[in-house]
């Protein structure tokens, strides 16, 4: 069974939920990146992570890695946490390693 899943970030701007549920299964959101700063909270997550949730569209999250030492993986890690706390994401968090030389 094939799902189509989206990936969304501050990119995308703000998303017409409603219009989108009928097109898809789910959504990755992106919480946002780096270190535990909230200046480095994606600018929609919590708007979009409400919006699946009110909508009951099932979502995972993922954060942008720019890891490059277990001190800053850890404080990724934090910042993933610090944003999830008081939701369920119905799919698995993930860390993006993207950068080249990231944990």
């Amino acid at each position: 069974m094939q799902k189509l899943i989206i990936d969304v970030s501050e990119h995308q701007k703000y998303i017409d939920w409603e219009k989108v549920k009928p097109k898809i299964d789910g959504a990755i959101i992106r919480c946002g990146y780096g270190d535990d700063e909230k200046s480095q909270d994606d600018k929609y997550w919590e708007y979009n992570v409400k919006e699946c949730e009110r909508l009951g569209i099932p979502y995972g999250v993922y954060l942008y890695s720019y890891a490059d030492s277990d001190a800053h993986a850890k404080s990724e890690v934090a910042h993933a946490l610090r944003l999830l706390k008081d939701h369920n994401p119905s799919y698995p968090v993930y860390i993006d390693f993207e950068e080249w030389g990231s944990c």
